[in-house]
């Protein structure tokens, strides 16, 4: 993300703490740890520590984009297109792209950007197979392709699975959802920001949560969060809500005495006009984002 660059993060940067508190992707909330910390200390170039101040807010300028860091993506091919450039210039399954006209790229986004420049131009690619370097004389399409599919990531690094048994699953299942209903509770006190109202959404934000490829645990791990998510709306002290009724029921307890009906009829009244413009702000903005971004 061009605003985590601007603040001192570079591409290639391994982050390691959030405020002196190791991050673990396992947790599944580090990245609001990040964005949220005042200092994220990374390694960069795999020997020097770096500590980045993050600002004040910093989680509201990266709503607008298009992610705040992810995976560094080597480039190894993982299949050729028959008829493309790739397939033309001798590039083989297995080959592994490190520059392209002089350029280095280390990672997929570096590559991609790279193809782009040289659109339509004869250059040289270097690539490594079987260990060795060597050079390939190519052309990109006039789009910037050269007809290669990668080799998935989980080829390229080794995968960690961690096992957990039925009696290790609950209290581990209870640190995620509670990490989660904090994050969330946490994240609430932008939304009285103008910025952060911007960023709500309604059910396009919900349906870009989840993956372009289905994914059990992503799918059962977005399910329960949206669970979470609901549950501690419900118990807000919103007329119309269960934490309406429960605020009425308290305030009777402490007062002794019932709210009239005509208070609770038009309380109910507003309650749900809160909700319903809510609802269509929400979804609006889904609309207006959809439309113009």
């Amino acid at each position: 993300a061009e605003a985590a660059q601007e603040i001192g993060f570079r591409n290639g940067d391994i982050p390691l703490f959030a405020d002196g508190e190791k991050l673990e992707v396992a947790k599944g909330n580090y990245l609001l740890e990040m964005a949220e910390a005042k200092t994220v200390t990374v390694l960069r170039n795999h020997k020097d520590t770096i500590d980045i101040a993050i600002p004040e807010n910093f989680i509201l300028r990266l709503n607008d984009e298009e992610r705040f860091l992810t995976y560094r993506l080597p480039v190894y091919i993982g299949d050729i297109v028959n008829g493309e450039p790739a397939k033309e210039a001798g590039l083989q399954k297995g080959d592994r792209i490190v520059s392209v006209a002089g350029a280095p790229t280390l990672a997929y986004t570096e590559f991609t950007a790279e193809l782009q420049k040289n659109a339509g131009r004869d250059i040289t690619m270097g690539i490594i197979r079987d260990g060795k370097p060597m050079d390939v004389a190519i052309t990109p399409t006039s789009g910037g392709k050269i007809g290669i599919q990668l080799k998935p990531i989980t080829d390229i690094y080794p995968v960690v699975t961690r096992h957990y048994t039925f009696l290790q699953s609950i209290p581990k299942g209870w640190e995620i959802g509670t990490n989660r209903l904090s994050s969330y509770v946490s994240s609430m006190k932008y939304v009285a920001t103008a910025e952060g109202a911007k960023s709500l959404g309604g059910f396009g934000a919900i349906g870009n949560l989840f993956p372009d490829k289905w994914n059990w645990l992503s799918f059962w791990e977005i399910t329960a969060f949206l669970s979470v998510a609901l549950a501690f709306m419900n118990i807000l002290p919103i007329p119309a809500l269960d934490g309406g009724h429960i605020m009425f029921l308290i305030y009777e307890i402490v007062s002794r005495r019932k709210p009239s009906e005509k208070f609770m009829e038009y309380a109910q009244i507003c309650g749900m006009a809160f909700l319903l413009v809510l609802l269509l702000y929400a979804n609006g903005n889904d609309l207006y984002r959809f439309i113009f971004k």
